[in-house]
């Protein structure tokens, strides 16, 4: 009985395996190579230097800077109309405005790059500088989650949960086979002795 049971849970451990793995084949190999690349950053090229402008502020915007009325809606719709006028990419924006100082900042963070704004109310000027990292920090900020939004994050989380379940179905399926059981599970502890080791020696 117990061996019909077995046979019964492998009919939908090895599919779920095999359809985790397929789904998980590009993501995996995403993740891998981001590692590789986030652990020798010194292989990428250096980045392009930065774009810096400064112009002056509208008229129209100084009056309703002056005024702080709504500092948080303020400082989104002036980033808007900026991001618009001078064609710049969005992000997780930052504000700096002390209530005391006539000066704005505005800290833009992306995946791969970062824009920083200041506007000078007393000279009615703007200045921002605007950095691209490349390519590959864009990839290398996506494997770590960083300033890439929520619905990266939940990405993120989804793609843990079905490396979790490809990880857990293949050991399934390798306790019960005989023939690879013993030189699999030693591989598997030996795996696990190495990054306890280092951990332990990390941690000292």
């Amino acid at each position: 009985m117990a061996r019909l049971n077995l046979s019964k849970s492998q009919r939908w451990v090895r599919p779920l395996h095999t359809y985790s793995s397929m789904l998980m084949l590009f993501i995996l190999l995403f993740f891998t190579i981001t590692g590789i690349t986030l652990n020798n950053r010194h292989w990428l090229p250096q980045p392009a230097p930065p774009q810096e402008m400064e112009l002056p502020l509208p008229e129209i915007w100084h009056n309703q800077l002056t005024l702080q009325a709504d500092k948080t809606r303020l400082s989104a719709d002036l980033w808007r109309w900026l991001r618009q006028q001078e064609g710049l990419p969005d992000g997780e924006v930052s504000v700096d405005w002390p209530a005391d100082e006539p000066l704005l900042s505005l800290d833009i963070k992306r995946p791969g790059g970062y824009t920083l704004v200041e506007v000078d109310l007393e000279e009615a000027q703007i200045w921002y500088e605007h950095h691209r990292l490349g390519w590959w920090a864009v990839l290398n900020d996506l494997h770590m989650g960083r300033n890439s939004g929520q619905l990266w994050s939940w990405f993120i989380d989804l793609s843990a949960l079905v490396m979790l379940l490809f990880t857990l179905t293949g050991l399934w399926l390798i306790l019960f086979n005989p023939k690879r059981r013993r030189p699999s599970l030693v591989l598997s502890g030996l795996g696990t002795l190495v990054m306890v080791g280092l951990y332990v020696w990390f941690l000292v």
